[in-house]
Protein backbone atom coordinates (compact mmCIF):
# COMPACT_ATOMS: atom_id res chain seq x y z
CA UNK A 1 0.00 0.00 0.00
CA UNK A 2 1.22 3.68 -0.60
CA UNK A 3 2.26 5.56 2.03
CA UNK A 4 2.30 9.01 2.13
CA UNK A 5 5.80 10.38 2.97
CA UNK A 6 6.95 12.87 5.64
CA UNK A 7 7.26 16.00 5.54
CA UNK A 8 3.98 15.96 3.07
CA UNK A 9 1.46 17.67 5.01
CA UNK A 10 1.00 21.06 3.34
CA UNK A 11 -2.07 21.35 0.97
CA UNK A 12 -3.73 24.31 1.95
CA UNK A 13 -7.99 23.79 1.55
CA UNK A 14 -10.03 25.77 0.02
CA UNK A 15 -13.50 26.64 1.96
CA UNK A 16 -15.19 28.62 -0.54
CA UNK A 17 -14.84 26.08 -3.10
CA UNK A 18 -18.11 25.19 -2.35
CA UNK A 19 -20.50 25.28 -4.98
CA UNK A 20 -24.49 25.51 -4.76
CA UNK A 21 -26.06 22.07 -5.92
CA UNK A 22 -28.07 21.26 -8.45
CA UNK A 23 -30.48 18.45 -9.71
CA UNK A 24 -27.88 16.42 -11.31
CA UNK A 25 -25.84 16.99 -8.40
CA UNK A 26 -24.39 13.79 -6.31
CA UNK A 27 -25.44 14.87 -2.79
CA UNK A 28 -21.54 14.74 -1.69
CA UNK A 29 -19.72 16.37 0.10
CA UNK A 30 -17.62 19.25 -2.06
CA UNK A 31 -14.19 18.82 -1.73
CA UNK A 32 -11.53 20.38 -4.01
CA UNK A 33 -8.04 20.39 -3.95
CA UNK A 34 -6.22 23.16 -2.61
CA UNK A 35 -3.72 25.47 -4.63
CA UNK A 36 -0.99 28.40 -4.08
CA UNK A 37 2.39 27.71 -2.54
CA UNK A 38 2.72 25.25 -0.29
CA UNK A 39 0.22 22.49 -2.09
CA UNK A 40 1.68 19.11 -3.22
CA UNK A 41 -0.84 17.06 -3.00
CA UNK A 42 -0.32 15.93 1.13
CA UNK A 43 -2.19 16.52 3.61
CA UNK A 44 -4.24 19.76 5.16
CA UNK A 45 -1.68 21.29 7.74
CA UNK A 46 -2.48 23.60 10.02
CA UNK A 47 -1.37 27.00 8.42
CA UNK A 48 0.20 30.25 9.98
CA UNK A 49 -2.07 30.87 12.64
CA UNK A 50 -2.94 34.57 10.96
CA UNK A 51 -4.54 31.94 8.34
CA UNK A 52 -6.75 30.67 10.75
CA UNK A 53 -8.79 34.02 11.33
CA UNK A 54 -12.21 33.73 9.81
CA UNK A 55 -14.64 31.25 7.47
CA UNK A 56 -12.42 31.79 4.15
CA UNK A 57 -8.76 31.46 5.43
CA UNK A 58 -9.93 28.04 7.34
CA UNK A 59 -7.77 25.26 6.53
CA UNK A 60 -10.57 22.83 6.79
CA UNK A 61 -12.15 21.37 4.17
CA UNK A 62 -15.86 22.30 2.39
CA UNK A 63 -17.55 19.99 3.55
CA UNK A 64 -21.44 19.81 2.80
CA UNK A 65 -23.05 16.40 3.91
CA UNK A 66 -26.27 14.85 3.22
CA UNK A 67 -29.21 13.94 5.49
CA UNK A 68 -33.00 13.64 6.32
CA UNK A 69 -34.65 16.93 5.74
CA UNK A 70 -36.43 18.97 8.43
CA UNK A 71 -39.67 16.71 7.69
CA UNK A 72 -37.51 13.47 9.02
CA UNK A 73 -38.49 11.90 5.36
CA UNK A 74 -35.80 9.65 4.25
CA UNK A 75 -34.15 11.51 0.79
CA UNK A 76 -33.83 9.46 -2.25
CA UNK A 77 -30.23 8.62 -2.62
CA UNK A 78 -28.82 5.89 -3.96
CA UNK A 79 -24.79 5.75 -4.57
CA UNK A 80 -22.16 3.07 -5.76
CA UNK A 81 -18.98 3.22 -3.95
CA UNK A 82 -15.97 0.80 -3.80
CA UNK A 83 -15.85 1.15 -0.16
CA UNK A 84 -17.92 2.64 2.67
CA UNK A 85 -16.64 3.22 5.99
CA UNK A 86 -18.99 4.48 9.08
CA UNK A 87 -17.59 6.68 11.36
CA UNK A 88 -15.26 9.35 11.26
CA UNK A 89 -13.18 9.46 13.85
CA UNK A 90 -9.86 8.31 14.88
CA UNK A 91 -9.81 4.93 12.85
CA UNK A 92 -12.58 5.33 10.00
CA UNK A 93 -10.40 8.45 9.05
CA UNK A 94 -7.34 6.73 8.97
CA UNK A 95 -8.76 3.61 7.08
CA UNK A 96 -9.96 6.12 4.55
CA UNK A 97 -6.93 7.82 4.36
CA UNK A 98 -5.47 4.69 3.50
CA UNK A 99 -8.22 3.17 1.00
CA UNK A 100 -7.84 6.19 -1.18
CA UNK A 101 -4.67 4.75 -1.76
CA UNK A 102 -6.27 1.92 -3.10
CA UNK A 103 -9.39 2.84 -4.81
CA UNK A 104 -10.77 6.47 -5.15
CA UNK A 105 -14.39 5.64 -4.92
CA UNK A 106 -14.78 5.43 -0.99
CA UNK A 107 -17.39 7.13 1.02
CA UNK A 108 -17.49 8.13 5.18
CA UNK A 109 -20.47 8.43 6.80
CA UNK A 110 -20.61 10.55 10.02
CA UNK A 111 -23.63 10.79 12.42
CA UNK A 112 -22.47 14.03 13.63
CA UNK A 113 -22.06 17.62 12.33
CA UNK A 114 -19.15 19.41 10.08
CA UNK A 115 -18.01 21.85 12.74
CA UNK A 116 -16.00 24.80 11.03
CA UNK A 117 -13.01 25.57 12.87
CA UNK A 118 -14.56 29.07 13.14
CA UNK A 119 -17.47 27.44 15.06
CA UNK A 120 -15.41 26.25 17.82
CA UNK A 121 -16.37 27.99 21.16
CA UNK A 122 -14.21 28.14 24.38
CA UNK A 123 -16.78 27.69 26.48
CA UNK A 124 -18.19 24.37 27.86
CA UNK A 125 -21.72 24.20 27.39
CA UNK A 126 -21.98 25.77 23.37
CA UNK A 127 -19.49 22.62 22.60
CA UNK A 128 -20.96 19.96 24.34
CA UNK A 129 -23.90 20.34 22.46
CA UNK A 130 -22.34 20.51 19.09
CA UNK A 131 -19.21 18.31 19.77
CA UNK A 132 -20.09 15.51 21.64
CA UNK A 133 -22.36 12.76 21.81
CA UNK A 134 -26.01 13.17 24.32
CA UNK A 135 -23.80 16.88 25.43
CA UNK A 136 -21.36 14.98 27.29
CA UNK A 137 -24.11 13.44 29.27
CA UNK A 138 -24.02 9.54 28.49
CA UNK A 139 -23.91 7.61 31.46
CA UNK A 140 -23.64 3.89 32.34
CA UNK A 141 -26.96 2.30 33.39
CA UNK A 142 -26.81 1.48 37.53
CA UNK A 143 -26.85 2.94 40.88
CA UNK A 144 -22.86 4.31 40.47
CA UNK A 145 -23.44 6.09 36.20
CA UNK A 146 -20.15 6.34 35.18
CA UNK A 147 -19.88 9.51 32.53
CA UNK A 148 -18.72 7.87 28.98
CA UNK A 149 -17.39 10.68 26.90
CA UNK A 150 -17.61 10.45 22.87
CA UNK A 151 -17.27 12.78 20.32
CA UNK A 152 -20.03 12.89 17.69
CA UNK A 153 -19.12 15.24 14.74
CA UNK A 154 -16.96 14.78 11.78
CA UNK A 155 -12.98 13.93 12.60
CA UNK A 156 -15.14 12.15 15.64
CA UNK A 157 -13.57 11.99 19.24
CA UNK A 158 -10.07 13.34 17.41
CA UNK A 159 -11.47 16.80 17.10
CA UNK A 160 -11.92 16.45 20.95
CA UNK A 161 -9.56 14.65 22.57
CA UNK A 162 -6.06 16.15 23.82
CA UNK A 163 -3.84 15.26 20.63
CA UNK A 164 -1.98 12.43 23.13
CA UNK A 165 -0.11 10.05 21.11
CA UNK A 166 0.97 6.65 22.64
CA UNK A 167 2.24 3.50 20.81
CA UNK A 168 0.89 0.09 22.30
CA UNK A 169 2.47 -1.16 25.43
CA UNK A 170 4.60 -4.49 24.62
CA UNK A 171 3.36 -5.73 27.57
CA UNK A 172 -0.62 -5.20 26.41
CA UNK A 173 0.30 -6.69 22.96
CA UNK A 174 1.55 -10.24 24.82
CA UNK A 175 -1.55 -10.17 26.63
CA UNK A 176 -2.97 -10.37 23.64
CA UNK A 177 -0.85 -12.74 22.38
CA UNK A 178 -0.63 -14.92 25.30
CA UNK A 179 -4.54 -14.99 25.96
CA UNK A 180 -6.27 -14.20 22.21
CA UNK A 181 -3.67 -16.05 20.23
CA UNK A 182 -2.88 -12.95 18.09
CA UNK A 183 0.71 -12.97 18.14
CA UNK A 184 1.63 -14.68 14.39
CA UNK A 185 -1.56 -12.32 13.02
CA UNK A 186 -1.06 -9.25 14.61
CA UNK A 187 3.42 -9.43 15.16
CA UNK A 188 3.97 -5.82 17.18
CA UNK A 189 6.63 -5.02 15.13
CA UNK A 190 3.86 -4.66 12.77
CA UNK A 191 1.72 -2.57 15.00
CA UNK A 192 4.96 -0.42 16.08
CA UNK A 193 5.97 0.15 12.16
CA UNK A 194 2.38 1.47 11.33
CA UNK A 195 2.87 3.59 14.54
CA UNK A 196 6.17 4.95 13.72
CA UNK A 197 4.46 5.89 9.84
CA UNK A 198 1.23 7.72 11.78
CA UNK A 199 3.87 9.57 14.45
CA UNK A 200 5.40 11.14 10.94
CA UNK A 201 2.48 12.09 9.29
CA UNK A 202 1.24 13.68 12.26
CA UNK A 203 4.07 15.31 13.48
CA UNK A 204 3.85 13.78 16.81
CA UNK A 205 6.80 15.35 19.42
CA UNK A 206 6.77 15.65 23.21
CA UNK A 207 5.05 18.87 24.11
CA UNK A 208 7.88 21.59 24.24
CA UNK A 209 8.23 23.57 27.81
CA UNK A 210 7.48 26.87 25.69
CA UNK A 211 3.46 25.85 26.14
CA UNK A 212 3.53 23.94 29.08
CA UNK A 213 2.00 26.68 31.44
CA UNK A 214 1.74 26.55 34.94
CA UNK A 215 -0.66 22.98 35.47
CA UNK A 216 2.19 21.20 33.80
CA UNK A 217 5.06 22.79 35.21
CA UNK A 218 4.02 21.82 38.75
CA UNK A 219 3.99 18.05 37.55
CA UNK A 220 7.25 17.93 36.18
CA UNK A 221 8.47 19.49 39.35
CA UNK A 222 6.57 16.79 41.31
CA UNK A 223 8.45 14.24 39.47
CA UNK A 224 11.64 15.91 39.88
CA UNK A 225 11.29 15.79 43.64
CA UNK A 226 9.62 12.51 44.09
CA UNK A 227 11.52 10.62 41.60
CA UNK A 228 8.37 9.15 39.82
CA UNK A 229 8.92 8.56 36.65
CA UNK A 230 7.21 11.37 34.38
CA UNK A 231 7.42 12.81 30.95
CA UNK A 232 6.01 15.34 28.71
CA UNK A 233 3.48 14.05 26.67
CA UNK A 234 3.99 13.11 22.80
CA UNK A 235 1.03 14.87 20.68
CA UNK A 236 0.38 15.48 17.36
CA UNK A 237 0.25 18.96 16.71
CA UNK A 238 1.38 21.59 14.79
CA UNK A 239 2.25 25.00 16.22
CA UNK A 240 0.25 24.64 19.15
CA UNK A 241 -0.53 28.37 21.12
CA UNK A 242 -1.13 27.15 24.57
CA UNK A 243 -4.80 27.66 24.58
CA UNK A 244 -6.18 24.88 26.53
CA UNK A 245 -8.97 24.26 24.21
CA UNK A 246 -8.24 20.63 22.88
CA UNK A 247 -11.48 19.48 24.70
CA UNK A 248 -13.90 21.87 23.17
CA UNK A 249 -12.08 22.60 19.81
CA UNK A 250 -8.33 23.78 18.79
CA UNK A 251 -9.61 27.16 18.07
CA UNK A 252 -6.26 27.43 15.25
CA UNK A 253 -6.15 24.13 13.24
CA UNK A 254 -2.97 23.14 15.30
CA UNK A 255 -4.12 19.40 16.50
CA UNK A 256 -4.13 17.01 13.70
CA UNK A 257 -6.99 15.92 14.31
CA UNK A 258 -8.79 13.70 11.34
CA UNK A 259 -10.73 16.80 10.12
CA UNK A 260 -7.60 19.09 9.15
CA UNK A 261 -5.64 15.78 8.34
CA UNK A 262 -6.88 12.27 6.76
CA UNK A 263 -9.95 13.15 5.91
CA UNK A 264 -9.06 15.97 3.78
CA UNK A 265 -6.47 13.94 2.46
CA UNK A 266 -8.95 11.53 1.37
CA UNK A 267 -11.33 13.93 0.12
CA UNK A 268 -8.61 15.60 -2.57
CA UNK A 269 -8.19 11.85 -3.79
CA UNK A 270 -12.20 11.25 -4.15
CA UNK A 271 -13.29 10.13 -1.11
CA UNK A 272 -16.93 11.25 -0.24
CA UNK A 273 -17.76 12.30 3.06
CA UNK A 274 -22.14 12.32 4.12
CA UNK A 275 -22.27 14.10 7.36
CA UNK A 276 -25.31 14.15 9.38
CA UNK A 277 -26.04 10.57 8.41
CA UNK A 278 -26.80 8.43 10.35
CA UNK A 279 -25.78 4.36 9.52
CA UNK A 280 -29.01 2.54 10.60
CA UNK A 281 -27.18 -1.02 9.48
CA UNK A 282 -25.31 -3.27 7.07
CA UNK A 283 -27.09 -4.67 4.56
CA UNK A 284 -26.16 -7.98 4.13
CA UNK A 285 -27.08 -10.79 1.30
CA UNK A 286 -25.77 -14.17 2.43
CA UNK A 287 -22.37 -13.74 3.62
CA UNK A 288 -22.09 -10.60 1.82
CA UNK A 289 -22.06 -7.13 2.80
CA UNK A 290 -23.69 -5.08 -0.41
CA UNK A 291 -24.10 -1.28 1.12
CA UNK A 292 -24.79 0.48 4.24
CA UNK A 293 -28.70 1.96 4.61
CA UNK A 294 -28.37 5.55 6.70
CA UNK A 295 -30.96 8.18 7.13
CA UNK A 296 -30.04 9.99 3.70
CA UNK A 297 -30.18 6.95 1.66
CA UNK A 298 -28.46 3.75 0.48
CA UNK A 299 -24.67 3.58 -0.54
CA UNK A 300 -23.94 0.41 -2.13
CA UNK A 301 -20.22 -1.03 -1.87
CA UNK A 302 -18.75 -3.22 -4.65
CA UNK A 303 -16.10 -4.48 -2.39
CA UNK A 304 -16.45 -3.95 1.58
CA UNK A 305 -18.15 -2.14 4.16
CA UNK A 306 -15.99 -0.82 7.04
CA UNK A 307 -17.32 -0.55 10.27
CA UNK A 308 -15.75 2.51 12.74
CA UNK A 309 -18.69 3.59 14.71
CA UNK A 310 -16.64 3.10 18.26
CA UNK A 311 -17.37 0.72 20.84
CA UNK A 312 -20.33 1.73 21.91
CA UNK A 313 -22.42 1.93 18.53
CA UNK A 314 -20.56 -0.50 16.46
CA UNK A 315 -21.90 -3.35 18.15
CA UNK A 316 -25.41 -1.91 18.29
CA UNK A 317 -25.02 -1.14 14.38
CA UNK A 318 -24.23 -4.60 14.00
CA UNK A 319 -26.64 -6.20 15.84
CA UNK A 320 -29.17 -3.75 13.87
CA UNK A 321 -27.45 -5.47 10.64
CA UNK A 322 -28.39 -9.00 11.68
CA UNK A 323 -24.52 -9.88 12.98
CA UNK A 324 -25.39 -12.66 16.16
CA UNK A 325 -22.18 -13.63 18.17
CA UNK A 326 -22.11 -14.48 22.24
CA UNK A 327 -19.22 -11.62 22.27
CA UNK A 328 -21.26 -8.90 20.14
CA UNK A 329 -21.73 -6.21 22.64
CA UNK A 330 -19.44 -7.89 25.43
CA UNK A 331 -16.34 -7.43 27.08
CA UNK A 332 -16.92 -3.20 26.99
CA UNK A 333 -13.73 -1.92 28.73
CA UNK A 334 -12.30 1.27 29.19
CA UNK A 335 -10.17 3.62 31.37
CA UNK A 336 -12.78 4.64 34.21
CA UNK A 337 -11.21 7.63 36.09
CA UNK A 338 -11.01 10.91 38.22
CA UNK A 339 -9.59 14.26 38.95
CA UNK A 340 -8.17 15.48 41.64
CA UNK A 341 -7.48 19.67 42.37
CA UNK A 342 -4.67 20.86 44.05
CA UNK A 343 -5.03 24.75 45.74
CA UNK A 344 -2.08 27.03 45.76
CA UNK A 345 -0.98 30.29 46.59
CA UNK A 346 1.09 30.99 43.54
CA UNK A 347 -0.90 31.65 39.96
CA UNK A 348 -1.40 28.13 38.01
CA UNK A 349 -3.60 29.85 35.16
CA UNK A 350 -5.25 26.41 33.74
CA UNK A 351 -6.60 28.31 31.33
CA UNK A 352 -3.21 28.77 29.82
CA UNK A 353 -0.85 25.67 28.05
CA UNK A 354 -1.50 22.96 26.70
CA UNK A 355 -4.16 21.01 27.55
CA UNK A 356 -2.68 17.41 28.35
CA UNK A 357 1.03 18.21 28.40
CA UNK A 358 2.93 16.21 30.97
CA UNK A 359 2.17 13.05 32.71
CA UNK A 360 3.59 10.42 35.07
CA UNK A 361 3.76 6.48 34.20
CA UNK A 362 5.38 5.86 37.29
CA UNK A 363 2.47 4.86 39.35
CA UNK A 364 1.23 2.34 36.79
CA UNK A 365 3.08 -0.97 37.41
CA UNK A 366 1.79 -0.59 40.63
CA UNK A 367 -1.60 1.23 40.66
CA UNK A 368 -2.87 0.71 37.11
CA UNK A 369 -3.39 4.47 36.91
CA UNK A 370 -1.76 7.05 34.87
CA UNK A 371 -1.77 10.82 36.16
CA UNK A 372 -1.83 13.27 33.91
CA UNK A 373 -2.59 17.13 33.74
CA UNK A 374 -5.77 18.59 32.32
CA UNK A 375 -7.00 21.69 31.20
CA UNK A 376 -10.75 23.09 30.22
CA UNK A 377 -13.25 25.25 30.78
CA UNK A 378 -13.79 26.14 34.88
CA UNK A 379 -17.49 24.84 34.40
CA UNK A 380 -16.29 21.33 33.18
CA UNK A 381 -13.97 20.50 36.62
CA UNK A 382 -16.14 22.62 39.40
CA UNK A 383 -19.65 21.56 38.01
CA UNK A 384 -18.33 17.80 39.92
CA UNK A 385 -16.22 19.28 42.67
CA UNK A 386 -17.82 18.88 45.84
CA UNK A 387 -19.78 21.62 48.30
CA UNK A 388 -22.84 23.85 47.39
CA UNK A 389 -23.53 27.75 48.05
CA UNK A 390 -20.54 29.53 49.13
CA UNK A 391 -18.10 26.69 49.67
CA UNK A 392 -18.50 25.77 45.91
CA UNK A 393 -18.34 29.40 44.97
CA UNK A 394 -14.98 29.66 46.82
CA UNK A 395 -13.44 27.06 45.02
CA UNK A 396 -14.42 28.93 41.55
CA UNK A 397 -12.88 31.78 43.02
CA UNK A 398 -9.89 29.95 43.22
CA UNK A 399 -9.63 28.72 39.89
CA UNK A 400 -7.03 30.93 38.71
CA UNK A 401 -4.64 29.02 41.38
CA UNK A 402 -5.86 25.61 40.70
CA UNK A 403 -4.18 22.80 39.17
CA UNK A 404 -6.29 19.61 37.47
CA UNK A 405 -4.46 16.19 37.57
CA UNK A 406 -6.72 13.09 35.84
CA UNK A 407 -6.11 9.30 36.90
CA UNK A 408 -7.10 7.18 34.39
CA UNK A 409 -7.23 3.70 35.46
CA UNK A 410 -6.48 0.48 33.50
CA UNK A 411 -9.85 -1.48 35.28
CA UNK A 412 -10.21 -5.47 35.54
CA UNK A 413 -13.93 -4.84 34.91
CA UNK A 414 -15.86 -5.66 31.82
CA UNK A 415 -19.42 -4.49 30.64
CA UNK A 416 -22.08 -4.50 28.17
CA UNK A 417 -23.37 -2.24 25.60
CA UNK A 418 -27.29 -3.30 23.79
CA UNK A 419 -30.03 -1.55 22.69
CA UNK A 420 -32.72 -1.44 25.53
CA UNK A 421 -36.63 0.48 25.70
CA UNK A 422 -34.92 3.80 26.05
CA UNK A 423 -32.07 2.94 23.41
CA UNK A 424 -28.92 2.73 24.18
CA UNK A 425 -27.77 0.56 27.58
CA UNK A 426 -24.33 0.90 28.86
CA UNK A 427 -23.81 -1.51 31.76
CA UNK A 428 -20.81 -1.82 33.50
CA UNK A 429 -19.82 -2.31 37.00
CA UNK A 430 -15.88 -1.39 38.12
CA UNK A 431 -14.25 -4.81 39.15
CA UNK A 432 -13.76 -5.44 43.05
CA UNK A 433 -9.82 -5.02 42.45
CA UNK A 434 -10.24 -1.77 41.06
CA UNK A 435 -11.01 0.66 43.69
CA UNK A 436 -8.11 -0.14 46.07
CA UNK A 437 -6.34 0.45 42.96
CA UNK A 438 -7.83 4.27 42.17
CA UNK A 439 -7.54 4.82 46.13
CA UNK A 440 -3.63 4.41 45.92
CA UNK A 441 -3.33 6.52 42.59
CA UNK A 442 -5.46 9.07 44.07
CA UNK A 443 -3.67 9.43 47.20
CA UNK A 444 0.22 9.03 45.40
CA UNK A 445 -1.31 11.84 42.84
CA UNK A 446 -2.48 14.07 45.75
CA UNK A 447 0.94 13.25 47.73
CA UNK A 448 2.41 14.31 44.72
CA UNK A 449 0.30 17.42 44.40
CA UNK A 450 1.78 18.55 47.80
CA UNK A 451 5.56 18.20 47.12
CA UNK A 452 4.23 20.55 43.99
CA UNK A 453 3.59 23.46 46.39
CA UNK A 454 0.09 22.50 47.19
CA UNK A 455 -2.02 24.18 50.55
CA UNK A 456 -5.08 22.10 49.82
CA UNK A 457 -6.31 19.29 47.94
CA UNK A 458 -10.14 18.75 46.75
CA UNK A 459 -10.34 14.86 46.04
CA UNK A 460 -14.20 14.39 44.84
CA UNK A 461 -15.04 11.06 46.89
CA UNK A 462 -18.39 11.60 48.99
CA UNK A 463 -17.23 10.89 52.41
CA UNK A 464 -13.65 12.93 52.68
CA UNK A 465 -13.63 16.01 53.88
CA UNK A 466 -14.12 19.23 51.02
CA UNK A 467 -10.68 19.92 51.18
CA UNK A 468 -7.72 17.76 52.49
CA UNK A 469 -4.68 18.50 54.02
CA UNK A 470 -1.49 16.79 53.86
CA UNK A 471 -1.94 15.18 57.53
CA UNK A 472 -5.22 13.74 56.12
CA UNK A 473 -3.91 11.96 52.91
CA UNK A 474 -4.80 8.27 55.05
CA UNK A 475 -8.64 9.25 54.49
CA UNK A 476 -8.26 8.63 50.75
CA UNK A 477 -6.94 4.93 50.98
CA UNK A 478 -9.21 4.05 53.87
CA UNK A 479 -12.33 5.32 51.94
CA UNK A 480 -15.52 3.57 51.13
CA UNK A 481 -15.53 0.65 48.55
CA UNK A 482 -19.16 2.19 47.35
CA UNK A 483 -18.33 2.97 43.68
CA UNK A 484 -21.56 5.73 43.95
CA UNK A 485 -19.30 7.46 45.81
CA UNK A 486 -16.63 8.54 43.35
CA UNK A 487 -17.44 10.78 40.66
CA UNK A 488 -15.67 9.15 37.53
CA UNK A 489 -15.42 9.52 33.92
CA UNK A 490 -14.41 7.63 31.00
CA UNK A 491 -13.26 8.19 27.50
CA UNK A 492 -11.31 5.26 26.61
CA UNK A 493 -13.56 2.25 25.19
CA UNK A 494 -12.84 -1.07 24.05
CA UNK A 495 -13.34 -4.22 23.19
CA UNK A 496 -17.44 -5.09 21.85
CA UNK A 497 -16.58 -6.74 19.12
CA UNK A 498 -13.33 -8.16 20.06
CA UNK A 499 -10.56 -9.95 17.97
CA UNK A 500 -9.47 -13.54 18.71
CA UNK A 501 -8.00 -16.49 16.68
CA UNK A 502 -10.36 -18.67 17.76
CA UNK A 503 -13.62 -18.41 16.16
CA UNK A 504 -16.23 -18.98 19.60
CA UNK A 505 -13.77 -16.66 21.25
CA UNK A 506 -14.58 -13.01 19.17
CA UNK A 507 -16.63 -11.49 16.90
CA UNK A 508 -14.08 -10.49 14.45
CA UNK A 509 -10.78 -13.29 12.94
CA UNK A 510 -7.74 -11.91 13.08
CA UNK A 511 -8.37 -9.99 9.92
CA UNK A 512 -10.51 -7.89 10.87
CA UNK A 513 -13.80 -9.84 9.46
CA UNK A 514 -16.39 -10.61 11.09
CA UNK A 515 -16.88 -13.73 11.60
CA UNK A 516 -19.74 -15.95 8.96
CA UNK A 517 -19.10 -12.64 6.06
CA UNK A 518 -17.16 -12.52 3.82
CA UNK A 519 -16.23 -8.79 3.38
CA UNK A 520 -17.83 -6.53 6.71
CA UNK A 521 -15.09 -5.44 8.46
CA UNK A 522 -14.62 -3.64 11.86
CA UNK A 523 -11.71 -1.28 12.05
CA UNK A 524 -12.00 0.66 15.49
CA UNK A 525 -11.36 -0.15 19.06
CA UNK A 526 -14.24 -2.70 19.48
CA UNK A 527 -11.84 -5.39 18.34
CA UNK A 528 -9.39 -4.77 20.76
CA UNK A 529 -9.28 -7.87 23.46
CA UNK A 530 -8.60 -5.89 26.42
CA UNK A 531 -7.54 -1.99 27.51
CA UNK A 532 -4.57 -0.48 27.18
CA UNK A 533 -3.74 1.40 30.14
CA UNK A 534 -2.22 4.66 27.72
CA UNK A 535 -4.36 6.83 25.46
CA UNK A 536 -5.29 4.94 22.45
CA UNK A 537 -5.64 7.36 19.58
CA UNK A 538 -2.16 6.16 18.27
CA UNK A 539 -3.18 2.38 18.63
CA UNK A 540 -6.14 2.71 17.16
CA UNK A 541 -4.88 4.59 14.09
CA UNK A 542 -2.28 1.88 13.48
CA UNK A 543 -4.68 -1.04 13.80
CA UNK A 544 -7.15 0.59 11.58
CA UNK A 545 -4.27 1.21 8.67
CA UNK A 546 -3.39 -2.68 9.26
CA UNK A 547 -6.99 -3.65 8.81
CA UNK A 548 -6.68 -1.84 4.95
CA UNK A 549 -3.53 -4.29 4.34
CA UNK A 550 -5.00 -7.06 5.60
CA UNK A 551 -8.70 -6.16 3.13
CA UNK A 552 -5.82 -5.16 0.08
CA UNK A 553 -3.77 -8.40 0.31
Amino acid sequence: MARLPAGSLDCRLDRSATRAPDAADRPAVEHRPGSGPGCDGGLARARAPAACQGAQNSSQPSLRGIASGPSGDRLSVTETFDYVVIGSGAAGSSAARALVDLAPEVAVVEEGPSVPTEQFSDRAFPSLARLYRDMGAQLTDGRAPILVLQGRCLGGSTVVNSAIMRRLPEEVWAEWRDVHGLGAALPFAGIDNASAAIESELHTASTPETVWGGNNRLMSLAAVRSGIAGSAIRRNVVGCRGSARCNVGCPVDAKQSMQVTYLPYAAERGARLFTDSRAERVELRGRRAVGVQTTAGFLAARRAVLVAASAVETPRLLWRSGVRSPHLGRHFQGHPGMAIVGLFDEEVRLGRGATQGFELDGLRSDTRVKVETLAAPPETFFGGMPGVGREWLSLMAGYARSAVWVLPLRSYAEGRVSTGRWGRSISFRLDPRDLPNLRRGLRQAAELMFLAGAREVVCPVHGLPRRLRADQLGLIESGTNDPSAYSLAMSHLFGTARMSSRPEAGVVGPDFCVRGTDNLYVVDSSVFPTNLGVNPQLSIMAMARLAVERLAA
